[in-house]
């Protein structure tokens, strides 16, 4: 099963075996979908990440969903490795096209960040650039 994921600051495209092991394995832990955004939604792209990823000692942001509306707004912050995956119409867990793939890669933004103690990270933002109008 093809991914896409994000992992300290960069991005990968992979085959796994698309099991819950191998994407727990991916996350770092136990997996959640993520929040979904309909634009995600509406390719037929979920998100999954670690659902223990915010009780961590000290989280790295990974990506930014900006607003589509303020390009300056952040409407949600995802952390820890990210994986993205495709669901068929029944809500199976399948591989990405490379449409979905292009996709995302055609909306994500590195970008540098400081955190709270001045420190610099690097992630992404997420942008539905082209949309809101």
């Amino acid at each position: 099963m093809k991914i896409f994921k994000i992992e300290n600051g960069y991005t990968v495209i992979k085959d796994i075996e698309g099991d819950l092991k191998s994407l727990q394995r991916e996350v770092g832990g136990l997996i959640t979908l993520a929040p979904h955004f309909d634009e995600l939604t509406n390719m037929g792209i979920d998100i999954y990440a670690d659902d223990e990823g915010l009780l961590k000692a000290n989280p790295k942001p990974s990506v930014f969903v900006m607003s589509k509306n303020d390009a300056h707004k952040i409407e949600a912050v995802l952390v820890g490795n990210l994986v993205f995956v495709s669901c068929d119409d029944e809500g199976n867990t399948k591989g990405l096209t490379q449409e979905q793939i292009d996709y995302i890669s055609n909306h994500l933004t590195s970008v540098t960040y400081a955190d709270k103690n001045g420190r610099s990270g690097k992630a992404f933002t997420f942008v539905f650039a082209g949309e809101e109008e």
